[in-house]
């Protein structure tokens, strides 16, 4: 047996009693039930209920289609009862909703049939219909009845006609029954070009539109303001900038403490970003409530300059929280040793390129001069190069390769000096190559000739062999002159170059799709060029085996230095599928993602001296003129550099709270590949620092504090921007919009910015019109912006919770 009626009956009046729903009666018998509400009028019956109950659970659903409640119920709670009941429950709780979903529809559709019969039968309300006389309008789209009755048109966002309104002659109001009325509204005026208004009563309306001009929407009542609101924004987009011109029940407020028409018009403004317009009366008095009575007690210029005035700034949410992968930070520049710090700005203030981008051109030069003659060590048995590989991602023209051209000066200049120095030994070594070359195939020659002789001598034949063998002996050694900087590269021509000529190089290139996109990295051959590429930042051992000449990279070092569009990075990961990333190849990189600077670089007259340049080049020349360690193997017998006990200390605790990131869950779970490289990062950019620094001994707390904050912030920016494949593109770039919109107010001391600044200044990607206003409908849609109209400037206004954050 399940529950008895009155049980049943009990439970779910006092569920329904909480929404305000008082049915007379309750019957439990799996049928629909409608009743009148509160708010109904004459038979209208809005309210509704189904109440199964099949021996084991009584359940059913129940709400109000005037409100749009709609609402579940169940004796029973879910840990009271078997799965398989509850999931009876379920079934039960469908079919109710489904029962009752299908009548509303039925109840509405004859409505509409109804109402569109009544509405064709009636004729144009004329000026003179009582109603509108005795409230001073006219009767925008109304329609008339025989006995005076004005008919109000509903219809939804399509233009369908849903219900009526009837108004009597003496101001009575009444609803087709069941007719369709949430969402719907009755509008005149024309469409919209900047701004619309949304008012709750029809003589509000029209005494709006007569004041303003402005077209407008009526919704009828407060508790329909927010759903007209909804789907007018969604209808007009975020452009159009929408005012509800609320009712101020002040009698209400007296009796509950409530005023419903202030509070619905609040509810749809934060909603939809949009703007609330209240009625101020000279004389206060309870009988005054919306713009209609201030039109009739105070004229049309009093509503026209109310609504004028409204204050631009939106009723603001509480912003939602966008999901992003990490917010850009400034690049920490100041941590930088003095003399790369100074350089840094120095350049900076002249080429106007990214400070981040400026500092890596700096710090992969550092890396290239030092390379060949120290190692660094981080913990017993973790050894390793200094090498550092920086991956810039910008597009063309951000001035890279002036930066590079910059700093690069000294090296080239090194370059440039010992192959100069190095050409009459390259001269006598060609001289001598081509005697060794010329003996060894005579000797052959002989060979061959006396092999095959009637007449051969097995003593001369064997002398022969034995002067081969000797003079295989005496092969001339290549003499090894510094090439360091490679421009593009393919990958065989970089290691053989590291490998026979000199076993120190960088790879320094402003257009690294180019490289992304070479044979080398083509389909049949990434993995091996990916796997070469971490040996050598790595410096292990490398052997190729070739037809012609095979030959050994015997702990060679390489510096990258990489700028690429984004769109060619993007084709690269997708082309490589899982190895870009899974064989670590990204993650050895310290990524820099800056903002364009493109459009804010005014000329500026070069500076007749760098002085602060002209010092780093000092000292990375200073290194340069050491004797490289070269050993016989034309491997690298590097110094040993090793961190303070204090600088070590503070190195396992930037390891281990990496470590403890790293998990499910962690801050650092999607980049575990980038951030299980960043202790070892920050231990070479550690090492750089000392180097240039001039220091003694260990390498200091001060250099490692300072480098690993240069390594987190790389590690942030490899969180922004592979964090950011994981994310819906809008998603994405609502990110950056809203990032570079706080920026911007904050900078420059404002809460508005004009979409052509945006179009000038923001993001280059968003500077795309498509791509710009679909991230900004995204942020509108978070609460985080609004769109304000002037005229034909349009500019988009911060919330100012961000703002004050």
């Amino acid at each position: 047996m399940g529950l008895a009626i009155s049980e049943c009956a009990f439970g779910i009046m006092d569920a329904m009693a909480a929404q305000e729903l008082k049915p007379s009666e309750i019957i439990c018998d799996g049928n629909l039930h409608r009743f009148s509400t509160s708010e109904d009028k004459g038979t209208s019956k809005s309210g509704w209920y189904v109440l199964y109950d099949d021996g084991c659970i009584a359940a059913g659903a129940y709400g109000d289609w005037r409100t749009g409640i709609s609402e579940k119920w169940c004796s029973r709670s879910k840990d009271q009862v078997s799965p398989d009941t509850w999931m009876r429950y379920t079934e039960l709780v469908q079919q109710a909703k489904a029962q009752a979903d299908a009548e509303r529809m039925r109840a509405q559709d004859v409505a509409a049939k109804s109402s569109l019969e009544i509405w064709e039968m009636a004729k144009p309300a004329p000026a003179s219909n009582p109603y509108c006389l005795s409230k001073g309008i006219n009767p925008f789209g109304a329609r008339e009845l025989a006995d005076k009755t004005l008919l109000v048109p509903i219809r939804d966002e399509f233009g369908s006609l849903t219900s009526l309104q009837f108004i009597t002659p003496d101001g009575i109001k009444r609803f087709k029954t069941d007719g369709k009325i949430k969402g719907c509204y009755h509008s005149f005026g024309g469409k919209p070009n900047s701004k619309i208004l949304i008012c709750e009563g029809f003589a509000t309306g029209a005494s709006l539109h007569e004041a303003t001009g402005l077209p407008v929407a009526v919704a009828f009542n407060a508790g329909n303001l927010e759903a007209v609101t909804l789907v007018l924004r969604a209808k007009l987009g975020p452009e159009i900038t929408i005012i509800i011109c609320a009712d101020n029940d002040k009698a209400t407020e007296l009796k509950t403490g409530k005023n419903t028409g202030i509070l619905a018009a609040t509810a749809a403004a934060l909603s939809a970003s949009a703007h609330i317009a209240v009625p101020k009366f000279q004389n206060e008095g309870d009988k005054f409530t919306d713009f209609n009575d201030l039109h009739i007690s105070e004229g049309l210029n009093s509503v026209r300059a109310l609504i004028e005035n409204v204050n631009n700034d939106c009723v603001w949410p509480l912003p939602e929280k966008l999901i992003r992968s990490a917010a850009e930070v400034p690049y920490p520049v100041d941590v930088l040793p003095e003399v790369v710090m100074n350089a840094v700005k120095e350049v900076q203030g002249f080429t106007k390129a990214p400070i981040a981008m400026v500092a890596c051109s700096a710090m992969a030069n550092l890396s290239l001069a030092a390379q060949a003659h120290y190692d660094v060590q981080r913990a017993e048995k973790l050894t390793g190069p200094i090498s550092l590989y920086f991956l810039v991602i910008a597009e063309s023209g951000e001035r890279k390769s002036t930066c590079d051209g910059i700093f690069s000066k000294a090296i080239r200049e090194y370059e440039n000096q010992q192959q100069l120095d190095a050409k009459l030994v390259v001269r006598e070594f060609n001289a001598e190559k081509a005697i060794w070359d010329a003996t060894r195939s005579g000797l052959l020659e002989a060979i061959k000739h006396e092999a095959k002789s009637k007449k051969s001598d097995a003593i001369i034949l064997r002398q022969l062999e034995h002067d081969l063998v000797k003079h295989e002996l005496t092969e001339l050694e290549i003499p090894r002159v510094p090439r360091l900087i490679y421009a593009d590269f393919t990958p065989e021509a970089l290691t053989y170059a590291l490998g026979t000529k000199w076993p120190s190089g960088g790879v320094i290139s402003s257009e690294a799709g180019a490289v992304f996109g070479s044979h080398g990295m083509g389909k049949d051959s990434q993995l091996r060029t990916l796997a070469n590429l971490n040996q050598l930042w790595d410096a292990t051992k490398l052997t190729f085996d070739r037809r012609g000449e095979s030959y050994i990279v015997d702990g060679a070092r390489l510096t990258m230095s990489l700028q690429v569009q984004e769109s060619a990075l993007l084709d690269f990961i997708s082309r490589t599928g899982t190895l870009a990333r899974g064989t670590g190849f990204l993650a050895r990189f310290l990524m820099a993602h800056p903002e364009s600077t493109q459009g804010t670089r005014m000329f500026s007259e070069p500076p007749k001296d760098m002085p602060a340049l002209s010092k780093f080049h000092q000292d990375i020349n200073r290194i340069l003129q050491v004797p490289v360690p070269i050993n016989e193997s034309g491997g690298l017998d590097t110094v040993m550099l090793s961190l303070s006990p204090e600088a070590k200390a503070a190195w396992i605790k930037f390891h281990d709270e990496i470590e403890t990131s790293l998990g499910t869950g962690g801050e650092l779970q999607d980049i575990r590949d980038v951030a299980s490289k960043i202790a070892d990062n920050a231990a070479r950019i550690a090492a750089l620092f000392h180097i240039v620094d001039g220091g003694l001994g260990g390498i200091c707390m001060n250099h490692f504090e300072s480098a690993s904050i240069i390594a987190a912030w790389h590690l942030n920016e490899a969180l922004r921007f592979l964090g950011e494949l994981a994310l819906p593109e809008e998603l994405a770039d609502a990110a950056k919009l809203d990032d570079w919109l706080l920026k911007y107010c904050k900078e420059n001391n404002v809460n508005k910015v004009p979409t052509r600044t945006m179009s000038q200044f923001a993001p280059y990607k968003l500077r795309n019109k498509i791509k710009r206003d679909s991230a900004i409908k995204e942020l509108i849609n978070h609460g985080r912006i609004s769109l304000v109209q002037h005229g034909k400037k349009q500019e988009v206004q911060v919330n100012p919770h961000l703002l004050e954050a």
